[in-house]
């Protein structure tokens, strides 16, 4: 697929008044805000962008998708390749069910109903030259209901490059085979509060084992959360999806694992970032 381009920051607040806080306003929206020419008539690229420039938000108003993505401000005063990262994906998405929404309602006009997107992208922690963030992706393609997911990333905030959270354990093989048993009892105990059901603990505990079997946990959706110390990274937080490890109708589960669980595991060089609790945070779908 060929890179997505995006809308210039100015002509987006020219096409969407409403979206900047004038309610009343009815926004007219082209065809597409997918791929459009900047201020000079050229084709903008992100990474050509310094994040002044970037647009805070993406909107896409046709007869066959309605999206609306969303950037948190404090995500753009992190290295500019992040946000373009970001932004990029985004477009990429748009484009994708742009195209496949295109193809449905031409093939069967009849039940066709408009697709829709929405994300949100914040930043939950950052310390020295990690930080982490999550995004909220919902989706609908005609069906019964929509869908969502949480996109977690870690970044290096000097490089601008996307990590795996193995990259922060100087063993990964250990640091996974230490987390496995805290993160079976983690999605448990979050099943036992959800459903308010304790007696069902080794019930919740066996179904996780075996919806994530012998799978390295460090290999799923792991963001950084902020902690209770300031500058500092409280832990990491595993995302699993609607049907990851349960019913839709139970919905996503979060699990926090504290820092001082895997501090001797990490890397000298996170070592220092990482201190005190994990930080109360509220999440997207909370």
């Amino acid at each position: 697929m060929k890179r997505a381009l995006l809308l210039s920051a100015a002509l987006m607040l020219a096409i969407v008044p409403a979206a900047c806080g004038q309610a009343g306003e009815t926004a007219e929206t082209p065809d597409t805000v997918v791929q459009v020419a900047g201020a000079d008539g050229a084709a903008t690229d992100p990474q050509d962008m310094s994040t002044a420039d970037m647009p805070r938000f993406l909107l896409v108003d046709t007869e066959t998708l309605k999206a609306d993505v969303r950037f948190e401000e404090a995500i753009f005063s992190l290295a500019p390749a992040i946000a373009a990262d970001l932004i990029e994906d985004a477009n990429g998405r748009i484009e994708a069910m742009q195209e496949d929404a295109d193809t449905y309602k031409d093939a069967d006009p009849e039940y066709f109903r408009p697709y829709g997107l929405k994300i949100d992208w914040r930043l939950t922690g950052a310390a020295g030259t990690l930080a982490g963030l999550e995004g909220f992706i919902f989706t609908f393609t005609g069906g019964a209901h929509g869908n969502y997911m949480t996109d977690a990333r870690i970044y290096d905030t000097q490089t601008g490059e996307r990590m795996r959270a193995g990259d922060l354990f100087a063993n990964r093989a250990a640091a996974a085979s230490a987390f496995a048993p805290i993160v079976f009892e983690g999605i448990a105990e979050a099943k036992v509060q959800r459903s308010g059901s304790p007696d069902s603990r080794d019930t919740f505990l066996g179904e996780a084992k075996d919806a994530l079997g012998d799978l390295d946990v460090l290999s799923g959706e792991i963001s950084l959360i902020a902690s209770t110390e300031t500058d500092k990274l409280g832990g990491i937080v595993l995302h699993f999806a609607p049907y990851e490890i349960g019913s839709y109708a139970e919905g996503a589960y979060h699990v926090t694992l504290p820092q001082a669980g895997f501090h001797d595991l990490l890397k000298p060089e996170y070592a220092d970032l990482f201190a005190g609790d994990p930080a109360d945070i509220q999440r997207f779908g909370d």
